[in-house]
């Protein structure tokens, strides 16, 4: 962009501009045109990651919880409505990143 307003301040200076000054507008445009798309990708892209650690946080405290819910005897005591609570918010999570994907 700061190239581009170079060139445009240099056109202004010439005595027969108006060439460089549309050349200038069209790459302005073009310019404007790609950040706005780019802007909009790197949106999408940081939602995706959120939603991705998101999901990688679950799985961990999910592994932690199994792992750290061992008696002495070897047997697993779950509590089960931590693991519903557990398993529906990793559904959420992944129907999440589907509409996520699709949209992309």
């Amino acid at each position: 962009l700061k190239v581009l307003d170079a060139a445009d301040s240099a056109a202004k200076k010439m005595t027969t501009h108006q060439e460089a000054d549309n050349e200038v507008a069209a790459l302005k445009g073009r310019y404007t045109k790609v950040k706005q798309v780019a802007d909009e990708w790197v949106k999408k892209v940081d939602t995706l990651v959120k939603e991705w650690q998101l999901l990688d946080n679950t799985v961990s405290d999910l592994n932690a919880w199994v792992a750290k819910d061992k008696t002495s005897e070897g047997e697993n005591q779950f509590s089960l409505e931590k693991m519903e609570s557990t398993l529906g918010e990793l559904k959420n999570i992944f129907k999440e990143k589907e509409k996520l994907v699709e949209n992309l």
